[in-house]
């Protein structure tokens, strides 16, 4: 008979790792292979990271936010101690979901401001429609 782990705070940590490293590279358009070729780890070992399954260590956090470009503390958030939700972990399970992820992929693409305009115009009367 298997016993089922607990999880503990470090795990809700990790994940939350993950997910703003996933975020912060996403933001810069970068594939989780061109991270993995950056720190010279597999893309199924930066997967692991991005999930929290696997802890990443310091100097390639440090490596991860050089490469992206942004400060390291921007990968650290503080968490709802109650819940052991934050804000963060929402936004990254948000963007787990395939057709917000292209949505936000085709944003970034746009780069008419007439045609962002326009368009964030369109879903908020759709969106108004359909409540």
């Amino acid at each position: 008979m298997s016993q089922l782990r607990k999880r503990s705070p470090e795990d809700h940590f990790y994940r939350d790792l993950g997910g703003a490293i996933r975020l912060a590279r996403v933001a810069a358009g970068k594939t989780q292979t061109d991270l993995a070729e950056h720190l010279d780890v597999s893309h199924h070992q930066f997967q692991k990271y991005e999930t929290g399954t696997n802890r990443i260590p310091v100097q390639e956090l440090a490596r991860v936010a050089n490469y992206l470009e942004v400060p390291i503390a921007q990968f650290f958030s503080p968490t709802d101690t109650e819940g052991g939700d934050s804000a963060l972990r929402s936004l990254v399970e948000d963007l787990g979901d395939k057709e917000l992820l292209t949505l936000v992929e085709t944003w970034k693409a746009l780069k008419d401001r007439r045609m962002r305009a326009a368009l964030l115009n369109y879903l908020k009367s759709v969106a108004a429609l359909s409540r």
